[in-house]
């Protein structure tokens, strides 16, 4: 935005405590960008804003929503796209570590792939077949790039190592 002045952004999230503080900061210039509460999962709340975006960015999102609800969030997602714009995710893919802790323990599961943490959010892990179907098949965007991101993390001071699994993909809508 600090760089582009013709660009107009739109944010939404589940929690007005994140909305709030985005507009609180002091780069937040409300006549260039607007700032609201979404859930993306109901089918009774259409989306905001309707075929305007050229890109949309769905980061560490659609793997909180519960598995039910998410071909209504792709679709929603899908529909703020215009024609040939572009969805960009990325999110957690299957066997990543913090998946592989958590199938430890039968309490912390709530299905298929789908977790609950111990801060209380859920987690679903993704395989790259899931999230085509997902939002190629069901919210009818087309596959530009999707692929595997498998990073080593290396914590010296406890001399552990973490290995994660992501899911990322760019897909744009039919023109």
């Amino acid at each position: 935005l600090e760089e582009n002045l013709n660009w107009r952004v739109w944010g939404y999230d589940l929690s007005k405590v994140a909305v709030d503080l985005m507009a609180r900061d002091p780069r937040f210039d409300s006549a260039r960008a607007i700032g609201g509460v979404w859930d993306i999962s109901q089918d009774d709340t259409p989306p905001p804003v309707v075929g305007v975006a050229d890109v949309v960015t769905l980061l560490f999102c659609l793997s909180a929503i519960a598995p039910d609800k998410m071909r209504t969030a792709a679709r929603n997602v899908a529909a703020t796209l215009k024609p040939g714009g572009v969805l960009v995710f990325r999110d957690y893919g299957r066997y990543d570590e913090a998946q592989l802790k958590l199938g430890v323990s039968r309490a912390k599961r709530l299905g298929d792939n789908f977790y609950v943490k111990s801060d209380g959010t859920r987690c679903f892990y993704f395989t790259i077949q899931h999230l085509q179907q997902l939002l190629a098949e069901e919210a009818g965007l087309e596959v530009l790039e999707i692929k595997y991101v498998r990073r080593v993390y290396q914590n010296r001071a406890k001399d552990e190592q973490r290995r994660r699994v992501w899911v990322q993909g760019r897909f744009r809508k039919p023109l």
